[in-house]
């Protein structure tokens, strides 16, 4: 019975928080809560998160879990949004987003990789006041 053998390592690993070399561990924390400041509001939770800033909105994929020094970078989705109302079956405009970020305690540095742009660097605090001007 070879399958005895590998289920007692995966439960020793498993409760004494064993990784294989390059994999993630399951040790570090997914960061959560509103983090904000001038220009952009971010929410995370477990799941991954919602971005929004002065004219454009997005969400993150995956939950943010930084490396040991503090750095994320997380796939999502960036929408651009424009002034007056939005149209009955308009098409948002989305484009694929990669967000990069320096946590520091309770701070956090982001940047936002949409094609060849890049948003920010933004100043985040948790719980701090947001500072969004919307589009008009």
């Amino acid at each position: 019975m070879r399958m005895l053998p590998m289920a007692l390592l995966f439960v020793t690993c498993t409760m004494s928080g064993c990784t294989t070399a390059g994999a993630p561990s399951s040790t570090r924390a997914v960061i959560v809560g509103r983090w904000s400041g001038a220009h952009a509001e971010l929410t995370l939770t477990e799941l991954g998160g919602t971005i929004g800033y002065d004219c454009a909105h997005g969400g993150l994929y995956t939950p943010v879990v930084p490396n040991g020094s503090g750095d994320f970078d997380v796939l999502g989705i960036h929408v651009r949004e424009h002034g007056g109302p939005s149209r009955i079956g308009e098409v948002p405009d989305s484009l694929p987003a990669r967000y990069l970020g320096q946590l520091n305690g309770d701070r956090m540095r982001l940047r936002v990789l949409v094609g060849t742009d890049t948003l920010g660097p933004f100043e985040l605090q948790l719980d701090g006041a947001s500072r969004l001007v919307r589009c008009l």
